[in-house]
């Protein structure tokens, strides 16, 4: 009888671990090191360390998008959230490069305290990415 009971707390007790994660609104902010982009066909393409493009998601909707290959190398843009009701019927961040003109589509695939990827429709891609940091507030 003792063991039961050990059971089914250990078993609630997993229950609330899996059940207390923030939300998912709250698990894209921070600061992202690219790690590799996947093709549809599963090959993927990992970064150089230091020479990968960093991705930091602040809130209310701002981002700064950091590529040692570009020229200007940082690049403000803005940003938002869609949980409900989007295309793909996941969630969805659409990023604004309002100096640009254009804007990038993102599905959530995954997004945790260590990775964060992010399937772009347009390019049949995946993009990984790894936390380096929290977004200061």
């Amino acid at each position: 009888m003792a063991s039961m009971k050990k059971i089914l707390f250990s078993l609630a007790a997993l229950s609330m671990l899996i059940g207390c994660q923030p939300p998912l609104q709250e698990r894209i902010l921070g600061i992202w090191e690219r790690t590799s982009v996947c093709a549809a066909d599963g090959q993927c393409k990992n970064s150089e360390p230091g020479k990968a493009a960093k991705l930091s998601i602040y809130r209310p909707g701002l981002a700064i998008y950091q590529n040692p290959e570009d020229p200007e190398n940082q690049r403000r843009i803005e940003y938002e959230f869609y949980e409900k009701e989007t295309k793909s019927r996941e969630p969805e961040l659409i990023f604004r490069f309002l100096n640009l003109g254009f804007d990038i589509r993102y599905i959530v695939k995954k997004a945790n305290k260590e990775t964060l990827e992010l399937f772009n429709p347009d390019l049949n891609n995946t993009e990984i990415y790894k936390k380096l940091g929290p977004a200061p507030e």
